[in-house]
């Protein structure tokens, strides 16, 4: 399978929790085996002490190293035109080279996430790497899929990323994760998983 390459990995959230909540069960599991992760967060909109702790605490428990755009005060993606946003992400794909890039789908509703989205694939223009894109919301791009990472050893580690982020997930909210990636996993025959669509893939 082609993940079973990625070395290094680099992924890309609109905002602290997106990360974890699609893709965090992935994250752990590359992380365990041996890749270096980079989660990106794109802005911290609101509650900015909170939810940057909350963030640097959620990386840490995945084993990822985190970057935030903007470290120092509250910011939301659309603070970014268009090509000031892919013109920050094409500085942090060249440092990274990453072997496999991990961003929002263009499906996703959220406004913030589709902008990502776009940034992302920009970004990627130059760089020879694999593609894939997650959903960090609740319908059902969530559980439906072509692309399913089993993350059954690491479902965990995933849900005490999301527990991190107090300020967006209660407990209950974190045991409804756990639900979702069951769900997915009944659809692909494992215990527990995530769900992504491939956008450019490299055999």
């Amino acid at each position: 399978m082609f993940l079973d390459g990625a070395r290094t990995v680099l992924a890309f959230g609109a905002h602290p929790d997106d990360l974890e909540a699609g893709a965090g069960g992935l994250l752990a599991k590359l992380a365990a085996g041996g890749a270096h992760v980079t989660m990106v967060v794109t802005s911290i909109p609101n509650r900015f002490e909170q939810r940057l702790a909350e963030a640097r605490a959620g990386a840490a428990v995945l084993g990822a190293e985190l970057v935030l755009l903007r470290d120092d005060a509250a910011s939301r993606v659309e603070d970014y035109a268009m090509w000031e946003l892919v013109e920050r992400y094409d500085g942090i794909v060249d440092r990274v080279k990453p072997d496999l890039v991990i961003a929002h789908q263009a499906e996703d509703t959220h406004w913030d996430h589709f902008l990502v989205h776009r940034a992302v694939v920009s970004a990627m223009r130059r760089q020879r790497a694999n593609l894939i894109a997650y959903s960090a919301g609740s319908g059902p791009a969530a559980t439906i899929g072509t692309c399913f990472a089993d993350i059954t050893d690491h479902i965990d580690t995933k849900l005490a990323a999301l527990g991190k982020h107090a300020t967006q997930f209660s407990t209950a909210k974190v045991e409804a994760m756990r639900d979702r990636a069951r769900a997915a996993g009944v659809s692909c025959g494992v215990g527990y998983a995530e769900v992504f669509t491939p956008l450019r893939v490299y055999l």
